[in-house]
């Protein structure tokens, strides 16, 4: 056994079950485990993702006192590499909250950009993403590629931030230099290895010199890519790294920040208890962003169960003949109690496993399990269960294996389980009875991003692979849209370009065109605050909804197609039945620079009800003159120019003597 203390009962609701599994296993049979665990073996630092209440400069003096090195997220959330040898002593700090094991993210593989209305978008209201930076946590980037460059040659990529090479930056004047050499990559090394955030960014913001048939969605955008540290997933901590950079960035440039995140996970409970999804959550919150979340490709690969809990019931799944271990994550309700009974293909069994809070292991013929049920987290009522089935020899044996629930008491609910994601698994390696709903991978579960699932643009049908959510009648509609996901054109590394499919294809379609109206709203400032919540409200109520036999919002579709033009037009006539930028020549008395006419305020002429109107002014003495000359006025300075008045409408006309429009 890895030399590790049982972390005792004081601690182990501090702890999610992986590393609760982990200090238990043999060190054997680590290595196999290894790419689901992200550990090697106890000589080696071990990296968590902790929550703590206390400040950054606390509990780095304090893991540095362990021998290892902090890393502030903001927020509370930060990032742990310690000695695996000293996880006992970080989890049982007063000053710890919680300790999580990094999850894997895996990548998730007439034009498309008409079926999401981006050319009547762009020629309607001159938009191509110009002033906002989008910022993709991907694979990386081909700096070299031709769609990145401006005009000029130079390159529309203000940062890479590679985590495979330490957490190298490269800002865009190293990228020229680079461009510039025989050798560009001699002077910055940073390379996208399989071809898939090269796609995803193309799809988002092609430009340049390129063919037209090309082009992205917001082809003057800016480009800013955090390189994920493991070429084809990213650990959990890498992404919240990345989007701490993106940022912080994003504040030094001036630039409004769109996120893009084509990764996905089955790890974890789907309801935005993780660490990670609590982080995002935070951000999104709290940040002047949009975030949008790929909806994985899980809708067919037969990788969820789920449903009522019935006092017997027998899971079955497949095993292919070369996966040497298989993780599956079981969640339940609180109240019913359980025990399970695991069977492999020969017929030999575990016996039966009481879950109660604690590690478990034993052998099932020449196969080895390990069970951790971990308990309620001081954020998650329900805890989970992890259950690691490990070939003692090369491979688990390949077949169809058993898992039978016994509930042993009066109660009943729902329950979950999910295998790894498709990338992550041998296709073969499934549920043989699968739940198609509730296949939306983490972290587009996070509920307010924007989760975006594919259809198949051709064919006008969803994609079969596309991520569902859960039934509308219980939770939050999921995913939010659909978008182009299927056989997408985009560049590729060596300067080509080729067509790929997955709802990673999908997002980056939803994430340029939030770019396109963030630079309509905020960059030419029209609207200060479309991001978020507010940006993703105007999406979905501009979303094609033409399918009659589709009951919209649905775990399918979401609110429908995300259409570009439709919902910039929603956005413009809001404005507008409240805005009327054409003021007529003949108001000489009346500013020029106002937005609001004489003809449309005098509607409220006669009514005393008070409204809240968004207002830019001059200067601060303006906002004092409307205190003391508007009877019933009062004012709330945002800062940068922009205030809010509350004042009765029959006295909104009065307002344009001291504004320079509202």
């Amino acid at each position: 056994m890895i030399k590790i203390e049982n972390i005792r009962l004081q601690t182990a609701p501090k702890i999610d079950a992986s590393i609760g599994l982990l200090q238990n296993v043999p060190k054997a049979i680590l290595n196999k485990l290894n790419s689901q665990l992200n550990v090697i073996d106890q000589n080696t630092l071990i990296e968590v993702v902790i929550l703590s209440g206390e400040s950054a400069d606390t509990i780095a003096q304090f893991v540095g006192g362990l021998s290892g090195q902090y890393y502030d997220l903001g927020f509370g959330f930060g990032i742990v590499n310690i000695p695996i040898n000293e996880l006992e002593s970080l989890a049982k700090s007063p000053i710890i909250q919680y300790i999580e094991l990094p999850k894997n993210l895996y990548t998730t593989d007439i034009q498309s950009n008409g079926a999401c209305c981006v050319p009547q978008a762009t020629s309607r209201f001159n938009v191509s993403g110009e002033g906002v930076l989008i910022g993709f946590i991907d694979s990386g980037i081909d700096y070299t590629h031709p769609a990145f460059l401006n005009d000029d040659g130079t390159t529309r990529i203000k940062y890479i931030y590679d985590l495979s090479e330490a957490g190298r930056i490269y800002d865009s004047n190293e990228i020229n230099k680079a461009l510039k050499s025989n050798d560009p990559f001699e002077v910055v090394s940073s390379k996208d290895l399989t071809g898939h955030g090269t796609h995803v960014t193309g799809i988002a913001c092609a430009g340049g010199r390129i063919d037209l048939k090309y082009m992205g969605v917001a082809p003057k955008s800016s480009i800013a890519m955090v390189k994920a540290a493991r070429g084809r997933y990213a650990l959990s901590s890498q992404i919240m790294k990345g989007l701490k950079f993106l940022l912080n960035k994003s504040k030094e440039l001036g630039m409004p920040l769109v996120v893009n995140m084509s990764l996905s996970t089955n790890d974890g409970a789907h309801n935005g208890s993780s660490l990670l999804e609590q982080y995002i959550r935070t951000v999104a919150n709290l940040e002047r962003v949009s975030i949008v979340i790929a909806a994985g490709n899980e809708g067919d690969q037969s990788h969820h169960v789920g449903g009522p809990l019935k006092v017997n019931q027998r899971v079955s799944f497949n095993v292919a003949n070369d996966e040497p271990t298989v993780i599956i994550n079981l969640y339940k309700p609180v109240l019913p109690e359980l025990s399970i009974n695991i069977i492999s293909p020969t017929g030999k069994s575990s016996g039966e496993i009481i879950l109660r809070e604690g590690y478990f292991e034993g052998t099932i013929g020449r196969d080895r399990f390990q069970i951790y049920v971990a308990g309620p987290k001081p954020f998650d009522l329900e805890g989970e269960i992890q259950i690691a089935l490990v070939g003692l020899d090369e491979y688990l044996i390949g077949g169809e294996w058993s898992l039978t629930i016994n509930v042993l008491n009066e109660y009943t609910g729902e329950y979950s389980m999910w295998l790894p994601i498709a990338e992550g698994l041998n296709i073969k390696t499934k549920f043989l009875e699968p739940s198609v709903l509730n296949t939306l991978g983490i972290p587009a579960t996070v509920e307010n991003i924007i989760a975006v699932g594919s259809y198949d643009y051709i064919t006008n049908t969803l994609s079969s692979f596309s991520g569902r959510g859960k039934p509308v009648l219980y939770e939050a509609i999921r995913p939010d849209l659909v978008a182009p996901g299927e056989g997408i054109l985009g560049p590729i590394p060596n300067r080509r370009f080729d067509t790929k499919s997955g709802t990673s294809m999908a997002a980056p379609h939803v994430a340029g065109i939030c770019a396109l109206i963030m630079e309509w709203g905020i960059v030419k400032k029209n609207d200060f605050y479309l991001f978020g919540q507010r940006l993703k409200n105007y999406l979905v109520k501009g979303a094609k909804r033409d399918r009659p036999q589709v009951n919209y919002p649905d775990p399918y579709w979401g609110y429908g197609e995300v259409c570009a033009f439709n919902t910039l037009e929603i956005i413009s006539d809001i404005i507008t039945s409240i805005s009327n930028r054409s003021i007529s020549n003949n108001l000489s008395n009346i500013n020029e620079s106002c937005t609001i006419s004489r003809e449309v305020l005098s509607r409220y002429d006669n009514l005393d009800e008070k409204k809240g109107v968004l207002v830019e002014y001059i200067s601060s003495n303006d906002i004092q003159k409307i205190n003391k000359n508007i009877e019933g006025a009062s004012t709330v300075a945002l800062g940068g120019n922009i205030a809010i008045v509350v004042l009765p409408t029959n006295k909104l006309t009065e307002l344009y003597k001291y504004i320079r429009h509202f």
